[in-house]
């Protein structure tokens, strides 16, 4: 039933229903329709009512005019008109002209299958529906749940939209000033080409919270955007759009969203306005995009369309789906924290520009590239990525591709990395790939990982421009390769810079890979490594090739024309390879390139280095030619081989070539430097470095540098380096073991141009009047009586031809000799021979004559009485002797020997006791302290022929313990026999120093020694000689020597022959002391003195032996005396002379103390 109220009937039921009514029953009721002209007119319907409308056009509520209003609680509101579909239909709730109405808990429902069959509208300025906790649907065609226009306004708190018709809208804001407000509410619709929620003309609509679900198809959209101005804000709201079609779709206009997720076949596409008002844009703040369909989730797609993420998701992973797709010029990206997930691209970028920043972005399928731009149609394409992390798991899926789209346009495809990191899985995938003249790619502080096969950390080609800026770049695949540069065109280059602390590591790969045209590969700071099947051994830093391209079905080589590596402040380790054109490789300001160089089939290299850079050569290598200003440094052998060739056409010297060789006789292993067809120029410092050699004699010599195929080298070309083993600078030689090495151009008859080690000279060399050679021993003219000798006069010789003399090579008469091998035995000698002594040595002074001094018969003495005789007590002594000895040689080369020693000495008889009726034995300790110093000097012949003078220096010292024991056949006047004999124990410091450093080391000394001897006095008492002794006397001594090995340069020194026996035989005469005789008594003594052997040195394999006199004379002069009866003082000096020149002199001072 339809009910009209005019204003006098309103008034009424508001006066008198109040007096009337105290129960409130629901009504069902026909259209409430409120049109006070005045605005006064307020209508709350009871709750339960039932509005029900079949009319059209207008609402079964309808509220018109500002200040009238409906409002009502559980009210069933029901739009069923029974007009044609083609015309409008009727409306569930309509306010218009500033009227307001206000539902809560209600339904509100149009049952008609026409057009504008709308469950709300809201008409004009300042018209407002505010319902709440209700449920609102709507069934017909172009029907909305919720609509706003011009200037009308909506809000829903709570409760369900839903529409079913066939491009239905559910919640519909039009025209400036517009809008709807949804807060928690439930949006849906299912008719075909519907959209849940549309917002055109300027209009605003406010989601919070609920959802939005479009579940038609063919472009059912959750969100719609349509006009300049317009504007939906999604707060948490989650939204769904239907089938293939949009989540949300801007055509014009803005999307604000805090929050939620939009869904769709395509999450959000930003259009053009078709009338021409500014592009689409877009805020979305902690929300997440999900693309169900095909193409990107976030479609910019239109001109100067503009998206701003931050804390935002996006997923695609249908088997198409991208991240985000911006394919017109001016398009604009900005992403701060956002996470990308896709089956395709990542960002693909056509014509706009991209800036994004701590965010992710992972794909899953093959040609899945994480940021991708592709400058299509004649405008600049940029993406801008800081902080970004991307990962492929795709086969040929780069994660950063830049790529010329149109040849013809000079504006630029860009991509730049900071501080981001790109890792991929697949197989002939590329963590960044760069293609076309303006391309540009750079990556700085950036981190690139490939572990698939086949694939590239960089792959650049066609003149694109590639920056690596401190980007660590590893990759893993089998054939994963660092830098690929190609170029299909043999007339273009492509060029690389890799700066500031890059590093490059191939797992089995080149590290750098050239194909076709030509490449610069410029390197400053950085650190490049190629490996092979994870081993350094066999990597390749830098191959050549042609290259080859198949295009229907057709193959076309490209050759390779010029590849250079330009490495400053670099470290490179890996070989280069150069199969097709040139490879130019040069080290500048501290370079190390660790690596061989190999030419192979029609492929070129030449080196450059500067004074600070190194090539360290660690295999077999072949170049044209070789600028070394630097350092060429052959890697040391392993395992007992591994030495290696360097062969050059051409070689330019000025810096320094270091080989290993083990140092032995001709045929000694050794790198080895060939120069082939070519010559050298400049002169090259050549260090040999010692492996494993032990020296050793050779006969032409250890060829280092070789010529072949008429390669010639200077004479001044190579000379010895101070850093060798074993250098030598005052001969510039090299010692080893006792060998001395010279470098030689020819060697001692070898190739005139090549450049030998040779340890012997051939020919006599006259001696050099700086060293004495000692005493030449003149040929023994003919015996007169020797037949062999005359020529009979009676029979004249038979003349015959003479034929031409033949002359049988004689072997090297010149042995260079290391100094150091006479000064490690000077030490051996000095220390062997500190403490050895004879009985006087030891005992100050004879008693008298008389054994008048004992009074007490104690044998200890009587002080009263100073009647000249001697206290035979038991005492203490000391004494010092200092010697140098000169002359000593060695038994090879020309090594002569100097010492001077000094000992002080002292011991104390710790037993005295009578033997027999005359007789006594003493027996005492003693220990002392010795130190000695050496001059070593070795004449040493130079290639020139000159000959200089090395030295080497000896120091010795330590302290020593021992005993004694003599014993006397008449102790009273120490006349007739005697015996003595003592033991010690030495231990010493020992140093060597020389030019090739310094070296110390401990050694001990057991030493033994038992002397007999007779006094006699052959003259008769009476005679002038009566007082004259004397005294026949022998010793033995024996001594073993016990030493550390001392190394020095390579060299190990270990003693030799470490038994000694030594004897001296001779005789002493003296005055007899007598009562009240001159308390001083000279002395004269001479003995021979013989050495049984002859100590050695063991420099490695070698033996180098003191040629010690066999045989030495020996003359002491000296007196003895008393200071007092308990003090005695005795002094001598000696000198010595033997053969082979050797002399030695010194003294010895001794004060006794007995009581």
């Amino acid at each position: 039933m339809r009910i009209a109220l005019n204003p006098i009937m309103v008034g009424l039921l508001a006066t008198s229903l109040p007096a009337c009514w105290t129960p409130v029953l629901a009504a069902e009721r026909g259209q409430v329709r409120v049109n006070d002209p005045a605005g006064a007119t307020q209508v709350t319907l009871d709750s339960g009512d039932t509005v029900t409308y079949t009319g059209s056009i207008e609402g079964a509520i309808e509220a018109s005019g500002a200040g009238n209003s409906v409002s009502g609680d559980n009210i069933t509101v029901t739009a069923n008109p029974t007009v044609t579909p083609l015309l409008e239909q009727s409306k569930g709730v309509r306010a218009s002209a500033g009227a307001t109405v206000s539902l809560t808990r209600s339904t509100i429902q149009t049952l008609g299958d026409g057009q504008a069959n709308h469950a709300l509208q809201s008409l004009g300025a300042n018209s407002r529906i505010t319902i709440s906790d209700s449920r609102i649907t709507t069934r017909g065609n172009l029907s909305n749940g919720a609509n706003a226009k011009q200037g009308g306004s909506v809000v829903i708190n709570g409760g369900s939209v839903t529409t079913s018709g066939v491009s239905a809208i559910a919640l519909w804001a039009e025209d400036a000033g517009s809008s709807i407000s949804a807060n928690g509410v439930t949006i849906t619709t299912t008719g075909d080409d519907a959209s849940a929620v549309q917002a055109s003309n300027g209009a605003t609509i406010t989601l919070t919270g609920g959802s939005v679900t479009a579940l038609g198809n063919y472009a059912s959209s959750g969100i719609e955007i349509v006009g300049q101005n317009s504007l939906v804000s999604l707060n948490n709201t989650v939204v769904q759009g239907g089938g293939d079609h949009y989540g949300a779709r801007l055509n014009g206009g803005r999307l604000e969203m805090d929050g939620g997720s939009l869904t769709g076949g395509l999450a959000l596409f930003l259009g053009a306005d078709t009338r021409g008002g500014p592009a689409s844009t877009a805020l979305l703040k902690n929300a997440a995009l999900v693309s169900t369909g095909s193409g990107a989730a976030l479609d910019m797609n239109a001109a100067n369309v503009s998206a701003v993420l931050e804390n935002t998701s996006i997923s695609a992973l249908s088997t198409d789906g991208g991240g985000v797709w911006l394919a017109k010029q001016g398009t604009q990206l900005t992403a701060n924290v956002f996470d990308i997930t896709s089956t395709r691209v990542g960002v693909d970028n056509r014509l706009g520009r991209a800036v994004l920043t701590d965010g992710t972005i992972k794909t899953l399928g093959a040609g899945g590239h994480g940021l991708y731009v592709s400058r299509e149609w004649g405008s600049a394409a940029l993406i801008d990525a800081t902080r970004v992390t991307i990962e492929t798991q795709g086969n040929r899926a780069s994660g950063a591709e830049v790529r010329l789209g149109d040849p013809n346009s000079a504006d630029a495809a860009e991509i730049r990395l900071k501080d981001s990191r790109i890792t991929t899985h697949g197989g002939n995938a590329a963590g960044l790939l760069a293609r076309g003249v303006y391309s540009t790619l750079s990556a700085v502080n950036t981190d690139i990982k490939t572990t698939g096969a086949n694939s590239a950390g960089l792959l650049t080609s066609e003149r694109a421009t590639t920056t690596l800026d401190n980007v660590r770049l590893a990759t893993e695949g089998a054939g994963a390769v660092g830098i690929w540069s190609t170029l299909e065109n043999a007339g273009q280059g492509n060029t690389i810079t890799v700066r500031n602390g890059t590093t490059i590591s191939t797992q089995d790969g080149a590290a750098m890979l050239a194909n076709g045209g030509s490449h610069t590969f410029d390197l400053s700071d950085a650190t490049v490594t190629g490996r092979a099947g994870g081993s350094l051994d066999n990597g390749v830093l830098l191959r050549t090739n042609f290259l080859r391209v198949v295009s229907g079905g057709v193959p076309t080589d490209t050759n390779t024309v010029l590849v250079s590596l330009n490495a400053t402040r670099s470290r490179l380790t890996g070989d280069v390879v150069a199969n097709d054109g040139s490879a130019q490789v040069t080290l500048a300001s501290g370079s190390v390139l660790t690596g061989a160089l190999q030419e192979r089939a029609t492929g070129h290299i030449s080196m450059a280095l500067d004074a600070t850079s190194t090539w360290n050569v660690r295999g077999d290598s072949s170049l044209a030619s070789l600028d070394n200003a630097g350092t060429v440094a052959y890697v040391a052998p392993t395992g007992g081989g591994g030495f290696k060739t360097v062969t050059v056409n051409h070689y330019a010297g000025g810096g320094t070539l270091v080989l290993n060789t083990r140092l032995g006789d001709d045929a000694s292993a050794t790198d080895k430097l060939v120069i082939d067809s070519g010559a050298t120029t400049g002169n090259t410092s050549l260090r040999i470095l010692n492996s494993g050699g032990a020296g050793g004699q050779t006969q032409t010599g250890i060829r280092v540098i070789q010529t072949i195929n008429g390669g010639t080298t200077a004479a001044d070309a190579f000379r010895l380096d101070a850093g060798s083993t074993g250098y030598r600078a005052s001969a510039q030689t090299l010692a080893l073991n006792g060998y001395e090495y010279s470098l030689v151009r020819g060697g001692n008859g070898g190739v005139a141009a090549d450049w030998y080690l040779t340890s012997d000279f051939s020919g006599v060399t006259p001696p050099d009047p700086a060293v004495p050679l000692g005493p030449i021993t003149p040929i023994k003219p003919p015996t007169p009586g020797d037949p062999a000798s005359r020529v009979d006069p009676a029979t004249p010789a038979t003349p015959s031809p003479l034929s031409p003399a033949v002359i049988t090579p004689s072997r090297p008469a010149f042995r260079n000799v290391s100094p150091e091998s006479g000064a490690y035995l000077g030490n051996r000698l000095a220390s062997a021979q500190f403490f050895n002594h004879g009985r006087h040595d030891r005992i100050p002074a004879n008693p008298t004559a008389v054994a008048t001094g004992d009074a007490h018969g104690d044998g200890g003495g009587d002080e009263s009485l100073n009647d000249g005789t001697f206290n035979n007590g038991r005492g203490v002594w000391t004494r010092v002797l200092g010697r140098q000895d000169s002359g000593v040689r060695l038994s090879q080369g020309r090594v002569t020997l100097d010492t001077d020693s000094a000992i002080l000495q002292l011991g104390g008889d710790l037993i005295n006791a009578p033997l027999g009726q005359d007789g006594a034995v003493y027996a005492g300790l003693m220990g002392g302290y010795g130190d000695a110093r050496s001059t070593s000097i070795s004449a040493l012949r130079l290639p020139t022929g000159a000959t200089v003078q090395a030295r080497a220096r000896g120091k010795v010292s330590g302290y020593s313990v021992g005993m004694y024991g003599t014993v006397y056949q008449n102790d009273a006047t120490r006349m007739g026999a005697y015996a003595d004999t003592w033991l010690q124990y030495g231990r010493y410091s020992n140093q060597i120093n020389s030019e090739l450093g310094s070296t110390r080391y401990h050694s001990t000394v057991w030493s033994a020694a038992l002397e007999a001897g007779y006094a006699v006095k052959p003259f008769a008492d009476s005679s002038s000689l009566g007082p004259v002794v004397i005294e026949p006397h022998a010793q033995l001594v024996y001594s073993r020597y016990d030493a550390q090995d001392a190394t020095l340069q390579g060299t190990r020194m270990r003693s030799g022959n470490d038994n000694a026996w030594n004897s001296r035989v001779g005789i002493r005469l003296y005055p007899q002391a007598v009562p009240n005789a001159p308390a001083v008594r000279p002395f004269l003594e001479a003995n021979w003195l013989h050495s049984f052997g002859n100590p050695s040195v063991n420099m490695g394999p070698n033996t180098l032996d003191a040629a010690l006199a066999r045989n030495s004379l020996e003359l002491k002069l000296g007196a003895e005396g008393r200071v007092s009866r308990r003090v005695q003082v005795a002094g001598h000096v000696f000198g010595q002379a033997g053969n082979n020149n050797q002399r030695g002199y010194g003294g010895m001072l001794n004060v006794g103390y007995r009581w």
